[in-house]
C-alpha cells in the first residue's frame, strides 16, 4: 500500500536516574484514513529505506494521525 506519510528524525534526549541518554529516532506520522491499522512489526519503506514499527502507534488528539516509532528492518 503507499500513504502518504511525514517523517522525523530527531535526536531524543531521555532522563534515566542521573543519567542522559541521547539516541536517535525515526518516527513518521501516518494518516488513519491511509492506514486504518498499524501494528508492531509491520514493515514500512521511505525513501528507499525500509523500517519496522516499533511499539504501540499512537493517535493524535483529533485520532486522524498514527505517530509510528521505527526501527531499521
Amino acid at each position: 500500500m503507499l500513504a502518504r506519510a511525514v517523517a522525523r528524525r530527531a535526536d531524543a534526549v531521555t532522563d534515566f536516574g542521573d543519567a542522559r541518554l541521547w539516541s536517535e529516532t525515526t518516527r513518521l506520522d501516518l494518516r488513519v484514513a491511509e492506514v486504518p491499522n498499524p501494528r508492531p512489526g509491520d514493515r514500512i519503506e521511505t525513501e528507499g529505506e525500509a523500517f519496522l514499527i516499533q511499539g504501540e502507534p499512537v493517535r493524535d488528539r483529533e485520532r486522524l494521525v498514527w505517530a509510528v516509532d521505527l526501527r531499521p528492518a
